[in-house]
């Protein structure tokens, strides 16, 4: 019985909410030639998941890996490189799971590339394109963070310096091994091309 004057507590309670998963890194690779800017597009092998899609470089962190370090480690699985210039974009990209309840948000990057740098695909995908005016990806939210790297890094002038991460982008050896694909992919330089955007 509660005495006169006295308040009543209140339980704290939650209703249950989804997880949100920080587990995956984007990073757009593209490289200058002249005055033009060329992205590099990845279209998934037709014995993965979302065969045939075109995307970016994407990936899964390992279990206490930076972000940062997780993008320069996919680019080197992936494509075989090591960028030149590396960028962090503020924008983010975030999509929901419905089938696991669950927000995944995923730190966007930008790697620049040097102009006669050869790609060599890893298994996950057979095929790779520059495309100059910009990509068809399957995803809105790749296509929302390709405007927001034109924006962040593309036109920014003193914005892209703030956001450029260069320096902290761990070298590794250039032997360092990779999961390239069989040898007529692994050493096969990209050529430009406005196909397939």
């Amino acid at each position: 019985m509660r005495r006169v004057g006295e308040r009543r507590r209140l339980a704290l309670s939650c209703r249950p909410v989804s997880s949100i998963r920080f587990d995956h890194v984007e990073v757009f690779v593209f490289r200058r030639v002249g005055r033009r800017i060329e992205l590099l597009v990845l279209r998934r092998a037709p014995d993965q998941a979302l065969a045939g899609v075109w995307q970016p470089v994407t990936g899964t962190r390992r279990r206490g890996e930076r972000a940062l370090a997780a993008a320069a480690r996919e680019v080197r699985e992936e494509i075989g490189l090591e960028p030149v210039r590396w960028w962090a974009l503020e924008y983010a990209t975030v999509f929901f799971d419905a089938r696991r309840d669950r927000l995944h948000a995923l730190p966007v990057f930008a790697a620049e590339i040097a102009n006669r740098a050869r790609v060599r695909l890893s298994r996950e995908h057979d095929r790779a394109r520059l495309a100059q005016a910009g990509a068809r990806f399957h995803w809105e939210s790749q296509r929302r963070a390709l405007a927001a790297l034109r924006v962040e890094v593309l036109a920014a002038g003193s914005g892209a310096d703030a956001r450029e991460v260069t320096q902290a982008v761990a070298r590794r050896p250039a032997t360092r091994k990779t999961k390239t694909a069989s040898a007529p992919r692994a050493a096969r330089r990209v050529r430009g091309s406005n196909r397939g955007r």
